[in-house]
């Protein structure tokens, strides 16, 4: 309850239309910000539905964006969905945690950058704030020229697959032009950091 409440975390239920029509705002602004669609039939259609929600902030703390994951023993194929891009939210950008983070990074001049939501959340249960997500894509450029407005020491802790691995290896293109000290975390028995916040968060 504690952690829902802290990172404001949801639920869409699984219905078709329950938050458009209990919004009860423009048509057109809920497409716009990505919460609705119009499906076949010209009815609004909700966008997220039968996921447990996150909400993504900006820098300052404002709500720009959503992650949803699904629920237990769903039939959709896709187990992350994310707000498309949006006048007010880029994935290319956008680091999700920065607007609770910020202060402790700046603090020990050190950030660490995850790959999801639930490993961000872990860190801070487990009393390490420095950490941020990408938002279900790759680190790129604008990532990095953004943390070094923060810091100057990056903890990649990617999970331990290949694929965490490869965008590792991606991030040392940008540590000379950016002047930033990279590490990568190496994680026990290829946990990743949400796993070790439950199992072991002295370790983390």
């Amino acid at each position: 309850g504690d952690v829902a409440r802290e990172f404001r975390l949801g639920w869409a239920p699984d219905d078709w239309d329950q938050l458009s029509k209990s919004l009860k705002v423009d048509r057109d602004l809920l497409v716009d910000c990505g919460l609705a669609f119009v499906n076949k039939r010209g009815n609004l259609q909700d966008s997220f539905r039968g996921r447990v929600l996150v909400p993504i902030f900006d820098d300052k703390g404002d709500p720009v964006a959503f992650g949803g994951r699904v629920l237990p023993g769903s039939s959709d194929p896709a187990k992350y969905k994310n707000s498309n891009a949006t006048p007010i939210y880029q994935k290319s950008g956008t680091l999700y945690g920065l607007n609770w983070a910020k202060n402790d990074i700046v603090a020990k001049d050190q950030v660490i950058v995850c790959e999801g939501y639930t490993d961000v959340i872990g860190f801070h249960r487990a009393g390490v704030k420095r950490a941020v997500a990408t938002c279900g894509t790759a680190l790129t450029e604008d990532h990095v020229r953004r943390l070094k407005r923060f810091a100057n020491h990056v903890v990649l802790a990617f999970d331990a697959d290949a694929a965490g691995q490869g965008a590792a290896e991606r991030f040392y293109e940008w540590e000379a032009k950016y002047q930033v000290q990279v590490s990568v975390a190496r994680f026990p028995d290829g946990k990743d950091p949400g796993d070790l916040a439950s199992s072991d968060p002295q370790a983390l």
